[in-house]
């Protein structure tokens, strides 16, 4: 038999395994029911006038189902009506396949479901479940022991914990930052991996025994790792079933409260007990829970539990869907003005609502899919972290805007040429003109206006004054003595080493003929080689203890306590010499836009702060190789600048992007200048480039310099 939907013949039957259930009372207080599949674990909510096809279901064909309908209810049915519900059910896979046609849809349904060995790989990476217990037994006996979690008193009891644990963090805020400022990383991270562990086990058994005082199974509760991180699971999904709302509502927001409470009696206890171990593991778990609760599970833009929440709140089934068709329903209007029918007509008194839940949760899912492709990124050495970063992106982000330029290819799509067409046309056009065409553009680099010579020179090592030639506010020459230092230790260490040189040269002057001999004067050609090594440096050492000027200028500071036979620290300043009326800007670009500049290009200084006006001047130099470290400190993001850096093991601030050095000269100067001046130079673009190049440019860089080519 064939399984259209012909007046003369019966539909399928359902296959034996589905059942239906009474549902929750739908907006406009009619009934409705649910259709489970227990082959797929699905669930799917069918209406009063669903319900009343399928009492009749093999009482003869569409024509006659609708006219029974009609006739022994008050609900008008056309046979239009029961078509659409059979193209469902066939669609859904919930019927008995029969004849030909049948198997043939099984066949194909089948097929549809395989996939390659790469959709494999793909999903399973993305997401994948492992079941550990079955927890239904030791829920039901458990069950009485924590009834008393569920009351009223409980909540309230909780709530009242809450309000005085936020109290004592307000009186001991001080105590709270230095727990984290005092507590290392390492414990940090074991603090933080061991509340999470808590919390979210906390958080699946709220589900559970909500689950199960509710009347519903919990088969399963276990491990499931998206994008490889670990996230406990557990298997509410016949809660679907229930037809109080009332019920469902806390079954999916137990988990979320369940965390809550241990936040507030965590955040009491901290609050009353002494300092130590235990307040700072509670700390963690007060903090961790809400937290974790907020950017997770209280969400409705993903399948946490805020989505079933507002949900079930709206009694929309199925939100992001419906909302998804909505939104893009409203973007190809807006884009090409198709005049397409409603997609859900039981949504249009709220269609406004769905419609921008619609788009920020694409635009939420975009910069969190975003953020994982780079999380998994660095979480894998490069090459394989590359790749799994361009699968994020593209199975993520690219993907279903490639889909939806697809649907728009479509001939049913019906684009036709209206006022709405030329606009989105024209605007295309724009933004490719705006990818093609070379722009010149300014670029802006973050720079620090400062003498161009300055120094302050330090004590080498710890040593005696023995001569001072110069005092302050004289004007010196480059090369000029200005101080000479003494260490006693440096001497003996080169008399030393003279002696060890002497020693050495009689051991190599004497050569024997035997070869032992010969082999001890190969070792003591070596020795005299460390030794002469040796003193080179120490006379290298012994050299800087003469200070000379390092370049013309002037003696700007000067300790008057530098008198001969005064002792100096290793590294303590002792003097400063800057070259008058000379200024230069230090600026760092990104590597992106250094080769759109050269030497001599042109540029304006506008400082930053105080009223000064813009200063003309041109690029005298620039790095040849990126800096791996920056002296000036004012530029640090840390300190107000726009460089960003980061601090490395050692403790050195670096960049975080690569930016290479340049130095700018001011034509001249509107007055001097009684400090440095911090703020941004623009430079002009000697080269123009479109975006789509430089893009690829940019990418080609990173791809470089990532892979280690």
């Amino acid at each position: 038999m064939n399984e259209t939907t012909a007046d003369a013949g019966r539909p399928p039957p359902l296959r034996e395994e589905v059942h239906l259930f009474p549902g929750p009372t739908a907006r406009d207080g009619s009934p409705t029911w649910t259709l489970r599949d227990p082959a797929t674990n699905q669930f799917f909510r069918l209406g009063w006038r669903e319900f009343e096809i399928l009492c009749r279901w093999r009482r003869g064909g569409p024509a006659r189902i609708a006219e029974l309908v009609s006739e022994e209810t008050m609900i008008d049915t056309t046979p239009a009506d029961v078509s659409e519900l059979i193209r469902f059910l066939l669609g859904a896979n919930l019927l008995r396949p029969q004849g030909e046609g049948g198997v043939a849809r099984m066949q194909r349904h089948v097929e549809a479901g395989k996939r390659s060995w790469f959709q494999h790989i793909l999903h399973a990476y993305l997401f994948f479940r492992i079941p550990l217990v079955d927890p239904e037994r030791w829920l039901k006996k458990s069950l009485p022991w924590v009834e008393w979690l569920f009351s009223e008193a409980f909540f309230l009891a909780s709530a009242l914990a809450g309000l005085i644990g936020l109290h004592a963090i307000s009186r001991q805020w001080e105590v709270a930052i230095a727990t984290l400022a005092e507590t290392d990383w390492m414990t940090e991270a074991l603090f933080i991996a061991l509340a999470m562990a808590l919390t979210k086990a906390i958080h699946e058994l709220g589900h559970a025994y909500a689950a199960i005082r509710a009347g519903c199974r919990v088969p399963t509760i276990g491990v499931a790792f998206l994008m490889m991180l670990p996230v406990l699971y557990t298997d509410t999904s016949e809660v679907w079933q229930l037809a109080s709302r009332r019920k469902r509502l806390l079954v999916a927001s137990a988990g979320i409260l369940a965390e809550l409470i241990l936040t507030a009696w965590a955040a009491l206890l901290w609050g009353v007990l002494p300092t130590g171990a235990t307040k700072d593991a509670l700390f963690f778990i007060a903090t961790v829970s809400w937290i974790s609760t907020l950017l997770m599970n209280a969400s409705p833009f993903l399948r946490f539990d805020g989505y079933y929440l507002l949900s079930d709140w709206l009694d929309i089934e199925n939100l992001h869907e419906r909302a998804g068709r909505l939104g893009r329903w409203k973007l190809r209007e807006w884009l090409w003005g198709l005049n397409a029918p409603f997609p859900d007509a039981a949504l249009h008194d709220r269609r406004n609502f769905l419609i921008l839940f619609a788009w920020v949760t694409w635009v939420y899912r975009f910069f969190l899919y975003l953020g994982i492709a780079l999380t998994v990124y660095h979480l894998f050495f490069k090459l394989l972290g590359m790749l799994l970063m361009s699968v994020e992106i593209g199975w993520f982000l690219v993907r279903p805007i490639w889909e939806e330029f697809s649907i728009w290819r479509r001939p049913e799509t019906r684009i036709r040429l209206n006022r709405r067409t030329l606009f989105t046309l024209g605007l295309f056009i724009t933004l490719i003109a705006a990818t093609l065409i070379p722009w010149k553009g300014t670029i802006q680099a973050p720079a620090l206006l400062q003498r161009a010579g300055h120094t302050t020179l330090h004590a080498p090592s710890a040593a005696r004054v023995v001569e001072r030639r110069v005092e302050e506010g004289d004007t010196v020459e480059s090369g000029q003595v200005l101080l000479r230092l003494e260490s006693p230790d440096l001497l003996n260490q080169l008399e030393i080493a003279r002696q060890k040189i002497d020693l050495a040269r009689w051991k190599s002057d004497f050569r024997g003929g035997t070869p032992n001999l010969l082999k001890r004067s190969l070792i003591n050609d070596r020795e005299l080689e460390v030794e002469l090594t040796r003193q080179r440096e120490l006379q290298r050492q012994e050299k800087q203890l003469t200070l000379t000027a390092p370049f013309s200028g002037r003696i700007v500071r000067f300790d008057r306590m530098l008198a001969p036979g005064l002792w100096v620290a290793h590294g303590e300043p002792l003097l400063e010499v800057t070259q008058p009326n000379a200024w230069q800007v230090t600026a760092y670009v990104r590597e992106i836009d250094l080769p759109r500049i050269s030497t001599g290009s042109h540029g304006i200084f506008l400082s930053e702060g105080i009223d000064w006006p813009a200063l003309p001047g041109t690029i005298t130099d620039i790095a040849p190789v990126g800096s791996s470290a920056i002296e000036e400190l004012a530029l640090f993001s840390q300190h107000g600048g726009n460089v960003p850096v980061k601090r490395d093991p050692q403790g050195q601030w670096l960049p975080t992007t690569a930016l290479y050095r340049l130095v700018w000269r001011p034509e001249s100067l509107p007055a001097p200048l009684p400090h440095t001046l911090r703020g941004t130079l623009f430079l002009e673009n000697q080269r123009a480039e479109n975006l789509l190049t430089r893009f690829q440019r940019l990418a080609l860089e990173v791809l470089i310099r990532e892979t280690g080519f």
